[in-house]
């Protein structure tokens, strides 16, 4: 089956900020992230409580098994 991959947004909210990383809660019963404060787009500083979004496409497995 071809699956072509495509991003689909996952929308979230920041519940833990640190002088070096966030951790990000997301709806939808979808888990929790921790990032470095490096890899987030933003023009100000994040505060706890603020909306992110994370673009996201499926995993792949491969298919040589490793």
């Amino acid at each position: 089956m071809e699956i072509y991959p495509e991003t689909r947004p996952v929308k979230g909210r920041i519940i833990e900020l640190t002088e070096r990383d966030v951790k990000i809660e997301f709806y939808g019963r979808m888990g929790m992230l921790r990032v470095p404060l490096r890899m987030l787009i933003c023009d100000k500083r994040p505060q706890v409580g603020d909306e992110v979004e994370l673009e996201m496409s499926y995993v792949r497995l491969k298919s040589d098994g490793r």
